[in-house]
């Protein structure tokens, strides 16, 4: 796991920040139409009333919480002290340092749901870090820009991002997706492509 700390990098959320101005700035991703329409449905549907956004980064989730649905709690975590400068900086005191795997089942019960985007398939093992997050018993895990494949197992490799890192991408198995959700006693709601599939598990 030799490029694990890799996004400890201020130029790559530098970067990352100018284009999530961009994205707000009218020109938004499909997968922010996902999150929206997860939102919209954990708010509306189910009451939920807070968010714990786990690998934050620049923290442009917190203006996405806020223009969809601004009386629900956010809080941006990030490994990265550089990512939770910049998103303090941007966004405002809502986020800390910290890593997800310091997370407890007590943080399961301070916040509604759990958001990661982007974050399963940059790290190394992507199914064990599936299987930790919906151990942890938060009602509702969105995960956000997940890869998968049909018929192959899952798999990791490296590439580059921003020009400035080399970092990975774990793409995982279909039918893995929903299994472990329901071993973790989860029912799973799938949006999107498998380039960039949009995850919602709900406890049963």
């Amino acid at each position: 796991m030799k490029h694990i700390d890799s996004w400890k990098n201020k130029k790559v959320f530098e970067k990352q920040l100018a284009t999530n101005r961009f994205e707000l700035d009218g020109n938004p991703p499909p997968h922010w139409e996902d999150f929206e329409f997860a939102l919209n449905f954990l708010t509306g549907q189910h009451d939920a009333t807070s968010l714990l956004d786990v690998g934050c980064g620049a923290g442009v989730y917190k203006e996405l919480c806020n223009k969809i649905n601004p009386n629900i709690k956010y809080v941006g975590m990030d490994y990265s002290e550089e990512a939770v400068k910049i998103a303090r900086e941007e966004f405002g005191d809502h986020f800390y340092c910290g890593d997800y795997k310091d997370l407890t089942k007590e943080d399961a019960q301070k916040f509604d749901i759990l958001h990661a985007g982007a974050l399963l398939d940059m790290l190394p093992k992507g199914d064990e870090a599936l299987e930790f997050f919906l151990s942890l018993g938060f009602k509702y895990v969105l995960f956000g820009r997940v890869a998968a494949n049909l018929e192959e197992p899952s798999k990791v490799v490296e590439y580059e991002v921003y020009d400035e890192i080399t970092t990975y991408k774990f793409t995982h198995n279909f039918s893995n997706l929903s299994l472990i959700g329901e071993n973790h006693g989860y029912e799973i709601l799938i949006k999107g492509d498998l380039t960039r599939l949009t995850l919602l598990y709900t406890k049963k």
